[in-house]
């Protein structure tokens, strides 16, 4: 009886050894996705912040003190070079204008009389025709009459450019941005009357940190976001460089001149400015989130200091199985970073599934 039951106890401790031996050998794989090595390029941008505006944007201003009597334009009307844009009541300049003009044909015809006089006269005298007193009371008669038409288009050029001043105009070829008045409004001179903007190019004034100074060169790429039009990235470059840091704000500043796809922008909107300070071409590139990373911390043996270092790691497929790898990075960009060692072209890298399979760990590709 006891044999029998020793038996027993002996087969079935046989039996569960065999089962738990045979569930080992089936090693469990792990799901993950692979992304395959290839090469491209990369940039590193510094990030500043900025409006745009256009390269050509003016307030006009009224330059008498005269109600405004017609305005001829509003906001988004496109104009021509000397448009008039608006007018203030100018009937008295007008009528001062028109008798300076009158004043000059005067005072012309008055000289060339006189000239003709002074001529005659200069003859008779080198023939010894006439006395001396005689010429010299007809030389100074045509002087009188000289500096008379001198004055007289002096004060015609006066009273014109008063006259020309009540028209508002525009100074080149642009778009409406403002009316800042009404009609029948009084202004005094000074006043902004009309903002001109011309959108044919678009620009942007930034300020860069003097620590980045260095960085900045003419043409220079630059790639602009902005919130109100995120549907798209603007390209631009930089176009001027003051030549000293701002000692108040400690920032150097700098004009990047937008292309021409920046055009339906509106002067003075927010964005975000992208200078590219560094690019590769054909390197190895890979999505930033395959990265593992580990800090180890070293102690130098002679003076006790301690440096941490930290690492980086990807798992490679390898023969159905994950391959913890070290690799070494370089610039990083929008979610993508390079590696500079420690993989290649070609290398299958787990990107997804990283973070739960084990370096030697079977795993299943899935799509």
């Amino acid at each position: 009886m006891k044999r029998s039951i020793f038996i027993f106890l002996f087969l079935a401790v046989l039996i569960i050894s065999c089962q738990q031996e045979s569930e080992q050998t089936v090693e469990k794989r792990v799901p993950v996705k692979i992304y395959n090595v290839q090469t491209d390029s990369i940039a590193k941008y510094l990030a500043v912040p900025g409006s745009i505006s256009a390269s050509e944007d003016v307030i006009l201003y009224s330059k008498v003190n005269e109600r405004i009597e017609k305005i001829f334009v509003k906001p988004g009307d496109r104009v021509s070079k000397n448009h008039t844009l608006a007018v203030q009541y100018n009937e008295i300049f007008r009528q001062s204008f028109l008798s300076a003009e009158t004043a000059v044909k005067t005072a012309e015809v008055q000289q060339q009389m006189v000239k003709n006089d002074y001529e005659r006269m200069k003859k008779l005298f080198d023939q010894k025709a006439i006395s001396s007193q005689q010429f010299d009371q007809i030389s100074t008669q045509y002087k009188s009459a000289q500096l008379a038409s001198d004055q007289a288009k002096n004060q015609m050029s006066q009273v014109k450019e008063q006259y020309e001043n009540s028209f508002v105009k525009a100074p080149f070829e642009g778009i409406v941005a403002s009316v800042y008045v009404e009609q029948n409004q009084m202004l005094p001179a000074g006043q902004p009357v009309i903002q001109l903007i011309n959108p044919a190019s678009m620009k942007a004034k930034i300020k860069v940190a003097s620590k980045d100074a260095n960085k900045i060169y003419k043409g220079q790429f630059v790639k602009a976001l902005f919130p109100s039009a995120p549907e798209k990235e603007y390209m631009g470059y930089v176009d001027q460089i003051d030549q000293a840091v701002d000692p108040i704000s400690k920032s150097l500043q700098i004009e990047v001149k937008m292309n021409k796809s920046a055009l339906p922008l509106k002067s003075g909107i927010f964005g975000e400015f992208y200078i590219q300070t560094e690019k590769r071409n054909n390197s190895v590139i890979l999505p930033e989130n395959a990265l593992q990373s580990r800090t180890e911390v070293n102690v130098d043996k002679k003076t006790g200091i301690q440096n941490s270092v930290k690492k980086y790691f990807v798992f490679a497929l390898s023969g159905g199985r994950a391959d913890l790898k070290e690799v070494k990075t370089g610039i990083s960009d929008n979610g993508r970073i390079e590696i500079t060692s420690g993989i290649g072209v070609g290398d299958s890298i787990i990107v997804m599934g990283q973070n739960i399979v084990k370096s030697g760990q079977k795993v299943k590709v899935i799509e």
